[in-house]
C-alpha cells in the first residue's frame, strides 16, 4: 500500500482526498486486498484502512488503524490511548463519533460505537483505553448542515 505519512484534517489522510472517486483512491494505491463493506464503505487490508464514500462514490471520510503509522503533529494517531489524549491536547469533546481534540476540525479518534459523547473523556473511557482507528472527515460544520443526508454509520455529507 503506498501511504504517505501527510494529515490534512478535512482534507486528506495518506493521500487519499475527500472527494475524491473512491475507485481512483483504491487503484492509485495498487491495493488487491479490498473488502466492500456495508453503508457505503470499503475495508482495506482487514481493517488496516478504511474510506468511506457517499452514492456517488466520492469519498466523504478516510481512517487508519496503527499499523500505517500516520501521525498528526505528534497529537493524533490510531494506537493512542486516552492518558495520550489528555497529556496531548488541552481539550477533548465527543461529536459525531469521534474524539476531536483542541478544536481541530476534520480529524478525531474513532470512539467505540456505544459512546457518542461525554462530558469528560475519562467518564467512560479509562486512561489505558486505546484508539484505534485515526480518522479525516469532513469538516463538522458542514456535517451538521447536512444531517438529513445520513451515509454510513457516521458520515455525513
Amino acid at each position: 500500500m503506498a501511504l504517505n505519512n501527510i494529515v490534512i484534517p478535512g482534507i486528506s489522510l495518506g493521500g487519499i482526498r475527500i472527494g475524491d472517486k473512491v475507485d481512483s483512491a483504491i487503484d492509485k494505491l495498487g491495493l488487491s486486498c479490498v473488502a466492500q463493506a456495508p453503508n457505503n464503505f470499503v475495508i482495506i487490508d482487514d481493517g488496516v484502512l478504511y474510506i468511506g464514500y457517499d452514492m456517488d462514490r466520492l469519498i466523504t471520510c478516510v481512517g487508519c488503524s496503527s499499523v500505517c503509522g500516520i501521525n498528526y503533529k505528534n497529537k493524533l494517531w490510531a494506537g493512542m490511548s486516552v492518558q495520550d489524549v489528555l497529556e496531548r491536547s488541552k481539550t477533548q469533546r465527543a461529536e459525531c463519533g469521534y474524539v476531536i481534540i483542541d478544536n481541530i476540525d476534520g480529524i478525531g479518534l474513532d470512539l467505540p460505537n456505544e459512546f457518542d459523547d461525554f462530558d469528560e473523556i475519562t467518564d467512560f473511557l479509562p486512561l489505558n483505553y486505546v484508539f484505534e482507528t485515526l480518522s479525516i472527515f469532513k469538516p463538522l460544520w458542514q456535517i451538521k448542515r447536512h444531517e438529513n443526508n445520513a451515509v454510513g454509520s457516521r458520515i455525513y455529507t
